[in-house]
């Protein structure tokens, strides 16, 4: 007996693990792949992570908020305070671009720890505002002191700021670069720069009745304004020349926002959506009335 046992211990040797395979490493890992999709309980924890990504992505949008609100939120878990971390992107105009899952009847803020460390703030940006741009209905009305403004669904309207194709195409019809204010997150207004010398002042007093406005005095985002060059297709700070009445470059370091007239409270998990009476459908762009037409709204 102990002759045999010596020989089958000496046959199990030379046998091949059983691990080693015949595949390449490349089919290896293709196999692996789909083994993992028909056992999810063997992925990952970073695949399971992007798993996740992918089924989110399509209800991800920009959320923009002003320049001091906290990039992170607070949690009282047990009776101790955690800060957990938000992605975000400083913006101009002394604002933040947060992130936000639309559920369809909230807003969920975007936690970091919810994107792979594979997707980088720019592509997560890329997403957010692709989904804007395709989703989100707008309009273009004129205003009662001869500026326009942006309409559309509240919760986003305002991130229209960051589609570029927007403002190229609304400088295209009206032949001139653009002065934007978004002076609440609620809504986004914009004068033809060559009329600035008429229309600041006007466009000034309806931003100035906005914040003080008390269905928008939880909402004050900035009172900086924006500067489209239509030549540049370029997006930047307004700010004027001094005795020129011309539109400068960005400053180097933009103006101070002042905290009490624009206070910003750290974001919650969960944001309340304000109702919409604007139809769905498939988005598109229409000024209503057109260029140079006498109408107000």
């Amino acid at each position: 007996m102990g002759l045999f046992s010596k020989f089958r211990k000496n046959k199990a040797a030379k046998e091949p693990a059983r691990s080693d395979s015949i595949l390449t490493p490349e089919a290896q890992a293709d196999q692996e792949k789909v083994e993992h999709k028909l056992n999810p309980e063997t992925a990952t924890a970073e695949e399971k992570q992007l798993q996740k990504f992918e089924e989110l992505k399509p209800r991800i949008y920009p959320s923009i908020h002003p320049a001091n609100t906290p990039s992170v939120m607070p949690f009282d878990a047990g009776g101790q305070k955690i800060d957990v971390p938000l992605p975000f992107i400083p913006f101009h105009a002394a604002t933040k671009i947060f992130f936000v899952e639309d559920t369809g009847t909230k807003l969920r803020v975007l936690q970091k720890s919810a994107i792979p460390e594979s997707v980088s703030l720019l592509e997560l940006l890329n997403i957010a505002v692709r989904n804007l741009a395709q989703n989100v209905k707008l309009e273009v009305r004129a205003t009662n002191f001869g500026g326009y403004i942006v309409v559309g669904n509240p919760n986003h309207v305002i991130s229209s700021i960051l589609i570029k194709g927007l403002w190229k195409e609304l400088a295209k019809k009206l032949d001139d670069s653009l002065i934007i204010a978004i002076p609440v997150r609620e809504v986004i207004m914009f004068i033809p720069a060559k009329k600035r010398n008429e229309l600041l002042p006007q466009l000034a007093n309806a931003c100035v009745g906005l914040v003080k406005d008390p269905r928008h005095r939880t909402h004050p985002l900035t009172p900086l304004l924006f500067y489209y060059d239509r030549d540049a297709e370029k997006l930047s700070t307004f700010a004027v020349q001094k005795g020129t009445g011309k539109p400068a470059a960005a400053p180097k370091e933009e103006p101070a926002v002042s905290e009490e007239e624009f206070p910003a409270a750290p974001l919650e998990e969960e944001l309340p959506k304000a109702p919409s009476d604007r139809p769905s459908g498939p988005p598109h762009l229409r000024i209503v009335p057109k260029p140079g037409e006498e109408e107000e709204d």
